[in-house]
C-alpha cells in the first residue's frame, strides 16, 4: 500500500490559524468582559431605581397618615396652626416657616430631625403641614335660590403638607400636597 506524502513540508507551514485563532479568542473574550461590566452597571442602576421608588412609597404613607390626621374629628383646629408650639413641631401657622431663617426655612433644605417634623412609623417616614389658608369660601358655594343663600358648610382650611420619604443607601424623596378640610 502506497501512502500518500504530503506536499508541503512541515518546515514551510508558519502556523497562521494558530495565530488567527488566538484573535478570535481575544476578540470573545473582550466581548464578554464588556458585556459583564454592562450588566453589572444595569444592575446597580436597576437597584437604584428600587430604593427610588421605596423612598417615594415612605413619603406617600407620610402624606397619607397626615391627610388622615387632619381629616380625623377636629384636628385641624389645633390651636398649633394659630401659634407654632414644641408639643406639636409638625403643625405650621400661616407663614410661620417663612418667617424663619434658611434652611429651616424650605422643608426641602432644613434639618428633618423632630424639632419642626413628625415621624410616622420608622424613621424613615416624617411629615409637617402648613396652614396655608382658613376661612375660604367654595366658589359658587354662596348661590341665593329664592332670596335665600344655602346653609351647608362652604369654607374650607387649606393646608400644604409636604413629606419626606427614606430608603437605605440615601435616596431621599420629597412629596408636596395640598388638602383642604371644610372648616365649618
Amino acid at each position: 500500500m502506497m501512502r500518500k506524502t504530503n506536499s508541503h513540508p512541515p518546515s514551510n507551514q508558519k502556523g497562521a490559524t494558530l495565530i488567527i485563532a488566538l484573535i478570535i479568542l481575544v476578540l470573545i473574550m473582550t466581548l464578554g468582559i464588556a458585556a459583564f461590566n454592562s450588566s453589572k452597571v444595569q444592575f446597580k442602576l436597576a437597584g437604584n431605581l428600587q430604593f427610588e421608588e421605596i423612598a417615594m412609597n415612605n413619603a406617600e404613607t407620610a402624606v397619607a397618615a397626615a391627610e388622615n390626621w387632619l381629616s380625623t374629628t377636629d384636628n385641624f383646629r389645633s390651636v398649633a396652626f394659630t401659634a407654632y408650639t414644641n408639643a406639636t413641631p409638625q403643625l405650621h401657622p400661616i407663614n410661620h416657616l417663612q418667617n424663619l431663617t434658611a434652611p429651616a426655612n424650605d422643608p426641602l433644605t432644613m434639618a428633618w430631625d423632630g424639632t419642626s417634623d413628625l415621624q410616622v412609623g420608622s424613621t424613615n417616614q416624617r411629615y409637617m403641614i402648613q396652614l396655608m389658608s382658613a376661612g375660604n369660601v367654595l366658589i359658587g358655594s354662596d348661590i341665593t335660590k329664592d332670596g335665600r343663600k344655602s346653609a351647608v358648610c362652604n369654607q374650607v382650611n387649606t393646608y400644604m403638607i409636604t413629606a419626606r420619604g427614606q430608603a437605605t443607601r440615601g435616596a431621599t424623596k420629597f412629596l408636596q400636597s395640598y388638602y383642604s378640610v371644610l372648616s365649618c
